[in-house]
């Protein structure tokens, strides 16, 4: 079960939001809120889970008020305006849907972070395990995480190269999935597409690494973050 609030100063739209909540078995509604700064008593003091948020608001932006929460639950930003869209996965969140809601953008959303949550919950409780098991293809795939080289993003999904396998694992999933469930002292975010393991690493530039016969590109935004890391190795 994922605990939830809705933030919405539009009413029409937080009791869609509310009815969508209802429909869907695994998903728990604490509380819902027309103005943002009343919810942060409910975040604060409550185990929250996911968090639907309208970016365009009178008083304060979604964005901004995800900014000054000290405890983030998983976030979903609703909006009506699309030019929003990349500060709201510069964000990290799980997923940005552009009103008018269909249940089916929502419930596709909604699996996803059901998915990551059961998935970063088991990998907390077999912490020191070296795999974990993924869906591909209505398959759960065993997968060890020497094996990863590098995780490829292509919007809602991530192909997998592995060392064991010559072609890559099509996962629905996107890289912010993988970001958050890996271990960050052994695999690095390198560009907006591209997570690497740090082991794998070859060879090492400004603008790009090798790892086996591949080079991937290093962008500006991610440079400074993953030379620190490597230092630290």
């Amino acid at each position: 079960m994922l605990n939830c609030v809705l933030i919405d100063d539009e009413p029409l739209a937080l009791q869609l939001l509310e009815d969508f909540v209802n429909k869907t078995p695994y998903l728990k509604l604490l509380g819902k809120f027309e103005e943002p700064l009343q919810a942060i008593s409910l975040l604060e003091s409550s185990a929250v889970d996911l968090l639907f948020l309208d970016i365009k608001m009178p008083d304060i932006t979604g964005i901004d008020f995800y900014r000054s929460l000290k405890n983030k639950p998983e976030v979903i930003f609703t909006t009506a305006y699309s030019e929003y869209a990349l500060n709201g996965f510069e964000l990290k969140a799980m997923d940005y849907l552009l009103k008018p809601i269909s249940f089916e953008k929502f419930i596709t959303a909604c699996n996803r972070v059901k998915d990551f949550v059961e998935t970063k919950h088991s990998k907390e409780k077999e912490k020191g395990k070296d795999y974990f098991f993924i869906n591909v293809s209505h398959k759960m795939h065993k997968i060890f995480f020497d094996d990863i080289l590098y995780l490829e993003g292509y919007k809602d999904y991530t192909k997998m190269h592995l060392t064991s396998a010559t072609n890559p694992l099509l996962i629905l999933h996107n890289l912010k999935y993988f970001e958050d469930l890996l271990d960050r002292n052994e695999f690095v975010r390198i560009h907006r597409s591209y997570i690497v393991a740090i082991r794998k690493i070859h060879t090492a530039s400004r603008k790009s690494v090798t790892i086996q016969q591949h080079s991937l590109p290093v962008s500006d935004n991610y440079r400074d973050g993953f030379f620190a890391v490597i230092e630290q190795h």
